[in-house]
């Protein structure tokens, strides 16, 4: 590679030599070291490439081999500005290039997170923004150690990061914390458990508080299920005070849902007229140029991009944007539901809205789906039977009373 380097820098010739003897000369070479390669022999010549400091060095060595020499071609760096010395607008485009290409080098056009499963992209690119690191912003405005420790600081499920600038870019690497980073605080403030929908209690456990409803018992939302009121009573049932606890109980009851989603009895289909549109388009935030045949008046056409970032090595990144667009035509027309895709709709809402619920912990007893049309709209009735925990906790209302003050009278003397 070194040498590759230096033979364009410092340029190299492809060269002929005929004449009594060009064997001798080719060995006087080695013997002088000067450097040749791709020697070929074509029966009344040699022809080879050389630098052009050995070449300042065998004219003593064409006398004594009595050969002729001859430069069929010239390459490398004094060449190319010997033959364009007089372009003097080219140099100073190539010198304005490289230019911007240093002024480009000084700024960050790419951000890159590793590691983050539990942080999005969006979210950690938005917290960048919150402490002053953007896209366009000067590198050396960058202190990766204070974004190392806002990004713990403001993630605590971030347990060690490393920030780091190489080119145009700010790689960030991340590791999360794959077990809980803090013990959750019990919660041992008074509250009584209500219904938070209508039930048959199905299974009963109180582990605390005063049990309102019993196993079989229907009960309705806002119902107390178990209070948290504890009355102390003497033997004369007179109620001498009242203790305040935290209800805790798991309790199980039958429930019900009942959804009804309407759907129009025409849907909008879009059909492919099988005409494409394609085109490019470059992005220089915030800028962007389009190179795009206009469509057709009184056409739709729906549009997809690709895009990627232009970049000169893995880290130089620039600030240009360059895309890939494809247009197709599609015209759009309505048409009545199928029963197949009517049935299809329902199962799909059934299977979304049973998913859900199973995910709070609801298990499903039974389900049924109707579909009931009527002249202007379809209705999509579901019903489904359910299990599922009851019980919410509602702050108990503390009452205080207050007691009379005593006071002591005493005599004035005289």
């Amino acid at each position: 590679m070194l040498a590759w380097i230096s033979r364009r820098f410092l340029g190299y010739l492809f060269v002929e030599i005929t004449g009594f003897s060009p064997e001798r000369f080719l060995n006087m070479c080695n013997v002088h070291e000067i450097e040749l390669w791709k020697v070929n022999n074509s029966g009344q010549s040699y022809r080879f490439f050389m630098t052009v400091p050995g070449f300042r060095k065998i004219k003593p060595l064409v006398r004594k081999s009595k050969v002729r020499l001859r430069v069929l071609k010239k390459f490398g760096l004094p060449f190319f500005l010997h033959r364009n010395r007089k372009r003097k607008l080219y140099a100073a485009g190539c010198l304005f290039f490289f230019l911007i290409l240093y002024s480009l080098s000084l700024f960050l056009w790419d951000i890159e997170f590793e590691g983050n499963q539990r942080y999005t992209y969006d979210t950690l690119l938005r917290f960048c923004e919150s402490v002053e690191i953007r896209y366009g912003m000067k590198k050396s405005n960058i202190n990766c150690t204070v974004l190392e420790e806002s990004l713990r600081t403001e993630f605590p499920e971030i347990t060690w990061v490393s920030a780091r600038v190489s080119g145009t870019r700010l790689l960030v690497k991340i590791k999360e914390n794959e077990v809980l980073s803090a013990i959750p605080i019990k919660d041992d403030s008074p509250c009584d458990l209500i219904a938070q929908k209508d039930g048959t209690i199905t299974s009963m456990i109180v582990r605390s508080g005063v049990p309102m409803v019993k196993v079989g018992d229907q009960v309705e939302k806002g119902q107390i299920l178990v209070s948290g009121t504890l009355p102390v009573v003497d033997d004369s049932e007179t109620i001498m005070n009242i203790h305040y606890i935290h209800s805790d109980a798991d309790i199980r009851a039958k429930t019900e849902y009942h959804y009804n989603h309407k759907i129009p009895l025409f849907k909008q289909v879009d059909m492919e007229t099988g005409r494409i549109r394609k085109g490019h388009y470059i992005r220089v935030s915030p800028f962007s140029f389009l190179l795009i045949l206009p469509r057709p008046a009184g056409t739709s056409w729906k549009r997809t991009t690709e895009e990627t970032q232009l970049h000169l090595f893995q880290n130089f990144y620039l600030p240009i944007h360059l895309g890939k667009i494809t247009a197709k035509e599609y015209v759009s027309y309505e048409r009545p539901y199928t029963e197949k895709e009517k049935k299809e709709l329902a199962e799909h809402m059934n299977e979304d809205i049973q998913k859900k619920l199973m995910e709070k912990g609801v298990q499903i007893l039974g389900n049924h789906v109707k579909i009931l049309d009527n002249e202007s709209l379809c209705q999509i009735a579901i019903d489904l039977a359910t299990e599922e925990p009851l019980g919410q906790s509602e702050a108990v209302e503390i009452q205080t009373t207050d007691e009379p003050e005593e006071t002591n009278k005493t005599n004035e003397r005289n």
